[in-house]
Formats: C-alpha cells, sequence, structure tokens
C-alpha cells in the first residue's frame, strides 16, 4: 500500500508499505478521502514538536472498515463507512477527570503520534471510530473532523443571530467558521484575507469578503457597522497582523475567539482587551458531541466548495509544495476510492 510518510523537515513522500494487522480493540480501514491540516505542514515542515519521522501522518479521513483485530470492537463490524475522532487522552490529569479530555494535559493524536490515515489503509483503535451516514460521500466525511473545530470554537461564545461577526482568515477553518456561523443564522458576517484565491472562494460562498492588503479592515468594519465594530472575532489566520487588528476590530465588551495555533508568540495589545473589557477566548480542537453537530448538519453545507484539489496519494509531496508556496489552493484531499 501506499502511504504519505514523513521522513525529515520539507520531505515527505508516497511509499509503498505493508498494509498493518489490526490489533486487540482496533479496526484496520481502508481510506477512501484524506485531506491536508494545517497541522499537517507543522509536521512537515520539521516544527510540530512531537511529531518524529518516519511517520504516516494524516488525521483528517474517512474510508471502510475492512477488518477488526480481537478483543472488543464494540458497535462495529467490517463494511462499516467510518471517519475518525483522533485524539488520545490519558483519563487521568485534571481535564480528563473533569470532562473536557479535548485538552488533556498529555493530550496525543492519530497523524502525530502514532501512524496516521493518509494512506491506503490505517489501523485505529475501534472506540475512536465515528459512522458516517449512508447519504454522506467519503470526502465530505473527511472534512467532519475540520467542521468539528470550527462547531467547538463558535460554542466556545454565544453568538446571536443580530450580531456583527468578523473572521480574519478565509482558509479551510476560517471558510468553515463562517459557515458554522451561517447555520446559526448569522447574517452580519466578514471574512477577510489577502488571498484573492481564497478570497474568490469565500465570495462564490455568498459571504462579504475584504481583501486587507487592499482594504484598511479597521475603517471599513467601523463603516459597516455604523462605527460600533464587532460584537464577535474568531481569529483564524495565525499571524501577527491579524493578532494586531483583533483588539481593534471588536466593540467594548465584545468577545475574541482564538481558534489559530500561531507558529510564532504573537504580540497582543492587552491594554485594548483591559481599556475595552474585552473577552478573549481559547479553543483547542473538539469535543465528541461537536463530531456529532457536524455529521448533523454537514449535509447541508457546501463543503466540498472549500475543496480546491483532489489528487491521488503519488502527489503527495506537489501538494504540500503546492501549499508551501501558496499557489492557488484552499483545501487538499487525497482521494483513493470509489467516489
Amino acid at each position: 500500500m501506499l502511504s504519505a510518510t514523513f521522513q525529515g523537515p520539507y520531505k515527505i513522500e508516497a511509499l509503498e508499505t505493508d498494509i498493518p494487522s489490526p490489533g486487540d480493540g482496533e479496526g484496520l480501514v481502508k481510506v477512501y478521502a484524506s485531506g491536508i491540516c494545517g497541522s499537517d505542514l507543522a509536521i512537515v515542515s520539521g516544527q510540530h514538536p512531537r511529531a518524529k519521522p518516519p511517520l504516516v501522518i494524516g488525521h483528517e479521513f474517512a474510508g471502510e472498515v475492512v477488518s477488526l483485530g480481537g478483543g472488543d470492537t464494540g458497535e462495529f463490524q467490517t463494511g462499516d463507512r467510518v471517519t475518525l475522532f483522533p485524539l488520545l487522552t490519558c483519563g487521568t490529569c485534571y481535564a480528563c477527570r473533569n470532562g473536557f479530555s479535548h485538552v488533556c494535559a498529555s493530550l496525543r493524536l492519530i497523524g502525530f503520534d502514532r501512524n496516521g490515515g493518509m494512506a491506503d489503509y490505517v489501523t485505529v483503535p475501534v472506540d475512536l471510530l465515528v459512522r458516517l451516514p449512508n447519504d454522506m460521500t467519503y470526502d465530505v466525511g473527511a472534512l467532519i473532523e475540520p467542521l468539528a473545530v470550527c462547531i467547538h470554537a463558535v460554542g466556545r461564545t454565544t453568538v446571536r443571530k443580530e450580531d456583527a461577526v468578523v473572521v480574519l482568515g478565509a482558509g479551510p477553518i476560517g471558510l468553515l467558521t463562517a459557515m458554522t456561523l451561517r447555520s446559526i443564522g448569522v447574517e452580519k458576517l466578514y471574512i477577510t484575507d489577502i488571498d484573492p484565491f481564497r478570497l474568490d472562494i469565500a465570495r462564490s460562498l455568498k459571504f462579504d469578503a475584504v481583501d486587507s492588503s487592499q482594504t484598511d479592515i479597521v475603517e471599513f468594519i467601523k463603516a459597516a457597522t455604523n462605527g460600533d465594530m464587532a460584537d464577535r472575532l474568531f481569529e483564524v489566520a495565525g499571524v501577527q497582523a491579524s493578532a494586531t487588528q483583533m483588539t481593534e476590530l471588536v466593540r467594548p465588551r465584545g468577545t475574541i475567539v482564538n481558534v489559530s495555533v500561531f507558529k510564532k508568540q504573537p504580540v497582543v495589545d492587552m491594554r485594548s482587551v483591559n481599556f475595552k473589557e474585552l473577552t478573549l477566548i481559547g479553543t483547542r480542537v473538539y469535543t465528541q458531541d461537536d463530531y456529532r453537530i457536524a455529521l448533523d448538519i454537514a449535509g447541508a453545507m457546501p463543503l466540498d466548495q472549500i475543496v480546491s484539489h483532489r489528487l491521488p496519494l503519488t502527489e503527495v509531496a506537489g501538494a504540500f509544495k503546492t501549499i508551501f508556496d501558496g499557489n492557488q489552493v484552499c483545501k487538499v484531499l487525497f482521494t483513493f476510492g470509489p467516489e
């Protein structure tokens, strides 16, 4: 089988490897769709602190259970169409004991700390499998994980339909965040970026998209809100420029949700946080409930419109180069099978 194998900084190849055998409590999944996440970029560039080569990456995927190991395999059986809840938790730390294990003190993930699903086949613990609806394609199934990230982020604050909301960043997570906000009725919704290709995708989805390299975004939001500024802001760009702007763009007693994992520690205007009594909220991955919501609402969303590239796994090295170079790319999916 082919596996997208991280071999060192900026070195990722589709290598021939043996099909793994599921152990006790595990299932073997034939993968039909697998996506590249921003965290995969951190792995391949050698910046992720835990991911060590050689490693088969990939935690956004969907496929079919083709065999089961021994022991307790729960409710799953061969032929089940599944995606994955990829979090590996300790079960004993404060977070795990108190019902928020997604921020486990020693959180690990499939595709980071053990081989992942950017491959023809992958073995995973059956208790992490999530059954797909019968009418859901594998491509959409592979997008449930990033959609759950956005559902969790939106759920970290109380968003009202009448709120003016800004999303900084029109990459896959920014676009999915905007879709999630629209799904709960938000109409005054503005998404910003500097990438014309991604802004065009946002406009094709009927979002009010603003090129912040050409427009003074602070003045734009001031005009759009009659001087009040945004009620809620979701930071999804992960760059210093957005960290600088976000406190300016929100009204007094407004809320900022930081969705990005910044590669470099940003400078944030904490004086504005104090003087405007802003609420600054962090968010990390998702919960099982977020996955359930994602499965429920995905069918009503145009998720496939964020996919700019569908490629065979043999093109994995070129796909990562395209993303690193920023060449007209949004979401990349590797497709392996019948759809």
